[in-house]
């Protein structure tokens, strides 16, 4: 009947894409403002852009990525700290 219209099928496959991308960006978006990771070899606060934090590796441990500090250049795994409120 109506499904083999290309528009339709365009329509079941282009919205639900769209939807998903725009909840992994708001919750990225959301993540990026409330949390800033802490550099175990110097110490320092640091957070990271939303495109770094996207593309992060995690550990295998909750709330943990490998991400580099932008002061002393240290690689490894740190945890995401909640910000202050």
């Amino acid at each position: 009947m109506n499904q083999d219209n290309p528009v339709i099928i365009l329509i079941q496959i282009a919205v639900p894409l769209v939807l998903t991308f725009l909840l992994v960006y708001k919750y990225i978006d959301f993540l990026t403002k409330t949390t800033h990771f802490v550099c175990p070899a110097c110490r320092s606060s640091f957070k990271l852009s939303k495109k770094d934090f996207a593309f992060a590796l995690k550990t295998g441990v909750l709330n943990e990525h490998i991400v580099t500090c932008p002061v002393c250049g240290y690689k490894g795994s740190m945890p995401i700290v909640k910000d202050r409120s």
